[in-house]
């Protein structure tokens, strides 16, 4: 395994992608490092400093000093020049000429864009950003460019030594996205516990990384599936302990960046959320989904979350328990989202997508909350209400059970007949998932391995259940699944019509990364995260407000975002994701969030948001017309690399 070579540019970290892609024909020093833009001839001698200045618009690893020296790609017609200089003005750039070169898979030859020579040796640049949020377990990049089969992870610190840095390529390498590659060059982050080859899944376990055999050997088939469509995965990022924990004790507590920065960013996929909205050199992230799952870090982090469709998932797809494998897609653009799961579900965009004909709105989950806060519940659902031409139903699945209940049930109400069947299942399944990591760590270290409380805890009451309480257990929620879909809302399939139930939203006070952890308990009946699991919907989370409060930290008012959750049939993601963008654009909201501590700017409403500061929903292409662009001429002579 060939070792990496870090370097600085303009101040920025990179990071020389260990595959050799070329050689120049000019001799130089075998030890220097040079950045340098890879251009074809044609390009050179067209307008070279339009390109370079679109160059370093579009794409965030490239800067001016790449363009002082060119490398010029083998033509029929390539040039025997060793300076470039342009007429209109001052700048000269040394040009270099590719000699021996490496093809891109499925590009025919290099693409334009920065690289570094490493003596004579063609790299690619990937710029290091620094994870200053602890959203990743690490960062990633392939063994080989052209095939991204094999990973490694990147273990490069920022320049301070305090925080680790995230590797990403040009965009100038992926063509933008495209029929044929829906995903082609986006950058996602990946939940720790999906299989990548190459690397570690980590669990947030001190134990389970120590014995070392964590490392996979293939990729699970959803990530895959990312890689196939044109996805860059950048890294993996951390989830609470087993997927279950909520004390942070082996891993740093992904800082969730939003109000004063001390709210918790919860558990289960804490850094898939973090990484959106900390950082926008990250397009999507895909998190879990189960009773911690990534639903309530998006909620406390105020992105747009979906739950994609369980026939989309496979049940091995991660290192989790079996029935609690659903996984999310996490974004700031609600457009950009609908591409995403648009591609991952192999499906065109079909503006006449059906809309749904009723809507649900579940009083199960209604908890007594402050009054702003049923005021933007009620502002949510009139937002589709509006939209739609309908009204939402107010409903009661205790009371609807008590009216119309499933025979097996025997006359036992809702609470009594499901109780905690579905958090019992989980405390199994984890228990018996996890025991040959159990045996093989105390075969090892002649220890028992340390757990977090909750984790243990679960693990305690799973090795209580034999198999046939497990057998009975799922059998209550398959009659909970099928009482569902014929009494409440059809959820099987997304044909001829279509039902939406939207759950209330509560955000609880204020919850600091300090304070200590409540001690662990059972979970009775259902979470908005944890009903979607069950029933293996499509669930959506939608940010849409923001709600002041006094923080403790900072001794100011700051803001916390306030959200709306769907839950839909199976088959209707795209719908959900159709039908919230086109009821927000009526109602004049909001469809994107940013980074950093607010979600929204503030605006003077009930929201508290700003609808005016909308910023761009998609960012640009490449492929955009340089006439549409207005760029700035550069002054002066730029210097040259010997």
């Amino acid at each position: 395994m060939k070792s990496l070579v870090t370097c600085v540019v303009a101040g920025a970290q990179y990071l020389l992608h260990p595959q050799k892609l070329g050689s120049i024909q000019e001799m130089i020093n075998p030890d220097s490092i040079v950045p340098v833009t890879l251009l074809s001839t044609s390009e050179i001698f067209g307008d070279v400093d339009g390109l370079l200045r679109l160059y370093d618009i579009y794409d965030d690893v490239f800067t001016p000093e790449f363009g002082s020296i060119l490398v010029e790609k083998p033509e029929g017609n390539s040039s025997d020049l060793n300076i470039v200089q342009n007429a209109g003005n001052m700048q000269i750039q040394k040009l270099y000429h590719l000699g021996e070169v490496a093809t891109m898979a499925g590009m025919g030859e290099l693409p334009s864009g920065p690289y570094f020579l490493h003596g004579p040796n063609l790299h690619q640049a990937w710029k290091l950003y620094d994870d200053d949020h602890e959203a990743f377990t690490f960062g990633v990049i392939p063994e080989d460019v052209n095939g991204a089969e094999e990973f490694r992870a990147v273990n490069a610190l920022s320049s301070t030594g305090t925080y680790k840095s995230i590797p990403v390529p040009s965009r100038l390498y992926r063509p933008p996205p495209n029929t044929r590659k829906p995903l082609s060059g986006l950058r996602i982050a990946i939940t720790d516990t999906l299989s990548l080859s190459g690397v570690q899944t980590t669990q947030s376990s001190r134990a389970w990384s120590s014995l070392g055999a964590s490392v996979a050997t293939s990729t699970a088939d959803f990530v895959q599936r990312l890689l196939d469509l044109g996805a860059i995965i950048v890294g993996k990022t951390k989830t609470s302990q087993f997927d279950a924990g909520l004390d942070w004790v082996d891993a740093v507590q992904p800082w969730n960046p939003r109000a004063d920065e001390y709210q918790t960013s919860r558990s289960g996929s804490a850094g898939a959320a973090v990484a959106l909205a900390a950082y926008d050199w990250v397009h999507h992230s895909v998190g879990h989904e189960g009773i911690e799952g990534i639903g309530s870090s998006a909620g406390s982090t105020g992105v747009f979350s979906m739950r994609i469709s369980d026939r989309a998932v496979s049940s091995a797809e991660h290192d989790a328990p079996g029935s609690y494998h659903g996984l999310s897609i996490t974004d700031r653009y609600i457009v950009t989202l609908y591409d995403a799961v648009s591609a991952i579900h192999g499906l065109a965009d079909h503006p006449s997508t059906l809309l749904p004909t009723r809507i649900i709105y579940l009083l199960d989950l209604l908890a007594t909350g402050p009054n702003e806060q049923q005021a933007l519940n009620n502002a949510f659902v009139s937002s589709l209400e509006n939209y739609l031409g309908i009204k939402a139903e107010p409903l009661s699945m205790a009371n609807t059970w008590t009216e119309q209940p499933p025979l097996e049930a025997n006359g036992a109400d809702m609470q009594e007949y499901i109780g905690d069947a579905s958090f019992r299942l989980l405390c199994y399944e984890s228990y018996h998932h996890f025991g040959q990591f159990r045996q093989e760590y105390g075969n090892e270290f002649h220890r028992q391995p340390f757990v977090e409380p909750t984790v243990r805890y679960r693990w305690e009451i799973g090795k209580l259940l034999s198999h046939g309480d497990a057998d009975e257990l799922r059998g209550r929620l398959d009659i909970f699944r099928k009482w569902f879909n014929q009494t409440i809302m059809p959820i099987d399939s997304y044909a001829t019509s279509a039902t939406i139930m939207v759950l209330p939203w509560h955000m609880g006070e204020p919850k600091y990364r300090d304070e200590k952890t409540e001690p662990p308990n059972a979970v009775h009946g259902f979470t908005a995260e944890l009903l979607a699991t069950v029933l293996g919907t499509p669930y959506l989370l939608v940010p849409f407000a923001q709600l002041p409060y006094e923080s403790r930290i900072s001794d100011n008012t700051e803001y916390r975002p306030f959200s709306g959750s769907i839950i839909g049939p199976r088959g209707g993601d795209l719908m959900m994701l159709r039908l919230v963008q086109r009821a927000f654009e009526l109602a004049d909201w909001r469809s994107t969030v940013d980074t950093g501590r607010l979600s929204f700017p503030l605006g003077n409403n009930s929201r508290n948001v700003d609808d005016q500061r909308v910023r761009i929903t998609k960012p640009p292409a490449l492929s955009s017309s340089r006439d549409q662009l207005l760029l700035s001429k550069p002054q002066g002579k730029i210097d040259v690399a010997p």
